[in-house]
């Protein structure tokens, strides 16, 4: 079976990178255009969970790839926290690109409405790709709820699973 860790990995960090040049540039010129109180609050937020994508990302980048050497469960591995992780970011996308879209409908004169609606598509695929990770790190915990302490996590995503003896 494919493992989809690293191309879903990889796709989200291309699309955090651009979430925050995107929603960085909507804040940028809200704050020089307009009087710093008027400043729209989902811009601002969207560049925070950008950010906050890629400060987790380097730890749910490699765990399932190196979980797949047949080591058993290490310090650094734990499905329940890479499930957190996914779950929560899910969340914060959901909640800023719909935020985003919302605050985008009630304007009558946009600057940056280009980029804004940039913003919430790239958003809107960052929540889906989240949604497929989280997805995909509870049907991992379904599978190996009942494994023994011994059992290596080769079959995070897509590889078959294996217990050491």
């Amino acid at each position: 079976m494919f493992n989809f860790n690293l191309p879903l990995r990889s796709v989200q960090l291309i699309l955090a990178i651009i979430a925050l040049g995107l929603n960085g540039y909507v804040t940028s010129w809200y704050l020089h255009h307009t009087h710093p109180s008027t400043t729209p609050s989902s811009p601002p937020y969207l560049v925070f969970v950008a950010i906050f994508t890629l400060l987790t990302l380097p730890y749910l980048f490699p765990n399932p790839v190196l979980a797949g050497s047949n080591k058993p469960n290490g310090r650094f591995f734990n499905k329940w926290v890479i499930l957190a992780l996914d779950s929560l970011t899910c969340l914060l996308w959901f909640a800023g690109y719909v935020a985003l879209a919302v605050f985008h409908q009630g304007l009558i004169l946009c600057g940056p409405c280009d980029v804004m609606v940039g913003g919430v598509i790239v958003g809107a695929l960052a929540w889906a790709t989240f949604l497929a990770s989280t997805v995909l790190a509870s049907l991992h915990i379904m599978r190996t709820r009942r494994a023994s302490s011994q059992q290596t996590h080769a079959g995070w995503i897509g590889k078959e699973e294996s217990v050491q003896i």
